[in-house]
């Protein structure tokens, strides 16, 4: 039989929820069974990667109060979630060292990249433009599973870490996790002397850096991707016994579908 007439189109979470639930399952199938490291990804990394690999279709944007806000974070897209050229090998902090070009870096949670307050952990980006006519897209993704909040509480969030992006080639500008103006799908450029943008609602930050083209003057391609343990209230990692810390999953990307699998060298900074 023919069940074309009972098809429809709905939207809400009950139709959404049983869609990524595969999506992520294909991206932990591929990490158990095909990456040259295999483990099991934790909550945290698969909504890291599913966001960082999202793209919006068009008419969309990041406007939080928006007539239209069926997309979130954009339509995901596993050939840009899990593409060529991925890698959790960062180059080594030596600059006589160099670590695997690539176009996706991903750093999993872990009792060792936990932050308490006040501590941070800093990665450089160097993105590559010998091969192509400009620079593509940044896409920076930090994502921790926070304790649970108290449900009478106004704010949820229990830990707050928080995403910095230097740009290194004009250390004046940075951009802050979900700092995105009105009907923008990038980040905004903020000046570094000035108050920080902080976001203490999200326990997911995002920076989008628009691609510019070689054209320019001065085109940047250094940059230092920091996060902050800005406000750590509960000890998150049971191995931490005697410290109260915040581990998180990070993805870093730059372009569309792995079509440059040398777009970037990332080296950790500590």
């Amino acid at each position: 039989t023919n069940p074309q007439p009972y098809y429809r189109y709905e939207s809400g979470t009950s139709m959404s929820a049983a869609a990524i639930s595969g999506f992520m399952a294909l991206i932990q199938d591929y990490f158990t069974n095909q990456f040259y490291q295999p483990f099991t990804p934790s909550p945290a990394l698969l909504k890291a990667m599913t966001i960082n690999g999202s793209r919006v279709t068009a008419g969309y944007d990041f406007q939080v109060n928006n007539s239209i806000n069926y997309e979130g974070w954009g339509l995901p897209d596993l050939s840009n979630s899990i593409p060529n050229g991925i890698t959790n090998l960062p180059a080594p902090n030596n600059i006589n060292t160099l670590g695997p070009m690539c176009s996706t870096f991903f750093r999993e949670q872990s009792p060792t990249n936990a932050l308490a307050t006040g501590d941070s952990e800093t990665f450089t980006v160097n993105l590559n433009t010998n091969d192509f006519g400009e620079y593509l897209p940044l896409r920076v993704s930090v994502v921790w599973t926070d304790p649970p909040g108290d449900p009478v509480a106004a704010l949820k969030l229990v830990n707050s870490l928080e995403l910095v992006v230097t740009d290194l080639d004009n250390p004046t500008i940075v951009y802050y996790g979900n700092d995105i103006g009105a009907g923008q799908i990038y980040n905004t450029p903020e000046v570094a002397s000035n108050a920080p943008i902080v976001d203490a609602i999200n326990n997911v930050q995002n920076v989008f850096i628009q691609p510019f083209t070689l054209t320019q003057d001065n085109p940047d391609a250094n940059y230092s991707v920091t996060v902050i343990g800005h406000q750590v209230n509960v000890n998150a990692v049971s191995q931490h016994t005697n410290n109260t810390v915040q581990d998180f999953a990070l993805v870093i990307s730059s372009g569309d579908m792995g079509e440059i699998t040398d777009a970037m060298q990332v080296t950790d900074g500590g």
